[in-house]
């Protein structure tokens, strides 16, 4: 009796094994699907850029200098296409658009020059806010809030 209760349950082990065998080996063998496209973006990295971005046009009091300081400090990077690029360095590259041109759009242009494309992936929207928050910071935007007033 306790033999043949040993070799039932042996023999549902081995055809529980081949079964399990046979599945895997039958998936590996079904022909890999592949999607060919002209061109494929993929902006999984720019999700940080964004997100870093939000954080800049959130803060109703941005200071420039505060948001430098702590960015060389905690030395994060930022892979932007074949680019990587420091959150300070990124900073400065705001502040540098900012200061050149007049026009959200001029600020979008400086950076498709640079071929930083990352602006593609943001919405026009989020663009003339990033640009209005970071043009404040500089001269050029403290003139123009100074000839509001007078």
């Amino acid at each position: 009796m306790k033999t043949r209760k040993h070799l039932l349950e042996t023999t549902f082990l081995i055809i529980t094994f081949l079964f399990t065998v046979n599945i895997f080996a039958q998936a590996d063998q079904q022909p890999a699907k592949m999607l060919h496209a002209d061109t494929v973006t993929i902006n999984y990295r720019n999700a940080a850029v964004k997100n870093f971005v939000s954080d800049i046009i959130s803060d109703t009091d941005f200071n420039y200098r505060k948001t430098l300081k702590e960015s060389k400090s905690s030395q994060k990077y930022y892979t932007i296409g074949d680019v990587e690029i420091t959150e300070a360095n990124l900073l400065k590259q705001f502040k540098k658009a900012a200061r050149k041109s007049d026009s959200p759009e001029a600020f979008t242009l400086y950076f498709k020059n640079l071929n930083l494309n990352f602006v593609a992936t943001l919405d026009q929207y989020v663009l003339e806010q990033l640009y209005n928050t970071i043009r404040q910071t500089t001269f050029y935007g403290f003139l123009d809030n100074w000839q509001k007033y007078y």
